[in-house]
């Protein structure tokens, strides 16, 4: 079950700065970002490891009051899932971004939502959106997660 997720103010903000309704709003690609990883990677160092580091490991990765609460009510095996999905969106959401992108952000500033729809996004309250957004594809099959991020970024066109 997806939590459903109201998008973030900036985001909204961001939709309003774009094309308005009479133009055809039209996304260019300005990054594409993939990770693979195994779950039970994520497993091994939650269970082998104190209590302390895989605290610290969590606050590490995620959001403080988007994603932590909600990994705090999880049984140990959605943690593991969840954990290893936060990674792996934000480790192929750093690969759109440059690199003097990557080294403005913490990977615990970023967070994933979904939308009414249950379309997942991945957002950061602190990113100046400039008409841009990150289209996330997440799928976990056993213990491999598989993350990619599309980075589009919106132009006006006008027909007539």
């Amino acid at each position: 079950m997806q939590n459903v997720v109201s998008p973030p103010p900036n985001l909204a903000l961001s939709m309003t700065r774009c094309p308005p309704t009479t133009a055809k709003k039209v996304g260019l690609v300005v990054g594409i970002g993939i990770d693979v990883i195994k779950a039970s990677r994520f497993e091994k160092l939650l269970k082998a490891k104190t209590s302390s580091f895989a605290e610290r490991l969590c606050k590490r990765i995620l959001h403080p009051t988007k994603e932590l609460p909600r990994f705090h009510k999880m049984n140990t095996d959605r943690q593991v899932q969840f954990l290893t999905g936060s990674w792996a969106a934000k480790e192929a959401l750093f690969k759109t971004l440059q690199q003097d992108e990557q080294n403005e952000f913490n990977f615990n500033e970023w967070y994933r939502f979904n939308d009414e729809t249950g379309k997942p996004f991945i957002w950061n309250d602190k990113y100046d959106p400039n008409c841009e957004e990150f289209h996330l594809s997440i799928s976990h099959d056993d213990s491999l997660v598989v993350a990619t991020v599309l980075r589009q970024r919106f132009h006006k066109f006008v027909f007539e």
